[in-house]
């Protein structure tokens, strides 16, 4: 009797070894998967972008979007507050507290058009764009440094997928986080 029941305990043991070895695999599998989409690992390796890009922007005392604002000031000689606002899509109280330390930092000044008086123009100043100038050599180097494991070809392939998938985004009808914030919904 002994013998039938530890041969039934050692099959029981088998049976659920070999249960937990494929959830195992079927579990490795998952994860496997998930590790190679594209989806995730555009947000994984955007993440570590972000992040390095960051922290270049940082150094020179500016935050990405900053820096935005910056080069887009440089590009159109200044710009009407609401068209800066247009372009970024940024919100215009969210706008107002980039420029804020940019102009106390005197990297741009804010004035009124003359023109229409209800307008403030937006201009960069020599110390801004020193200062862009020295933030884009910076980002520059960040990003040799991120993509130095790409030849020339492969960078200008991946430039033109991700500029494709922004192209096809810009169709989406979902809302964007400074709408969220905006409206007051939660994203929790």
């Amino acid at each position: 009797m002994e013998d039938t029941q530890a041969t039934k305990d050692a099959n029981m043991i088998a049976e659920e070894s070999a249960r937990c070895v494929a959830t195992r695999t079927k579990t490795a599998s998952i994860l496997e998967e998930h590790r190679s989409s594209p989806g995730l690992l555009l947000a994984l390796i955007g993440h570590e972008a972000m992040r390095r890009l960051r922290a270049a922007h940082t150094a020179h005392n500016l935050k990405p979007r900053q820096f935005q604002i910056l080069g887009l000031l440089h590009d159109h000689d200044g710009l009407a507050q609401r068209d800066l606002q247009q372009t970024t899509g940024i919100d215009p109280s969210i706008l107002v507290t980039l420029l804020n330390p940019l102009e106390a930092d005197g990297l741009v000044t804010r004035e009124r058009d003359p023109g229409d008086r209800r307008r403030h123009l937006v201009k960069l100043t020599h110390a801004g764009e020193k200062l862009l100038v020295s933030a884009a050599r910076a980002q520059k180097e960040t990003e040799d440094a991120l993509f130095a494991s790409l030849d020339d070809e492969q960078r200008e392939q991946l430039r033109d997928v991700l500029l494709a998938l922004r192209d096809g985004l810009a169709t989406d009808q979902a809302p964007t986080a400074d709408a969220i914030a905006c409206s007051g919904l939660s994203t929790a």
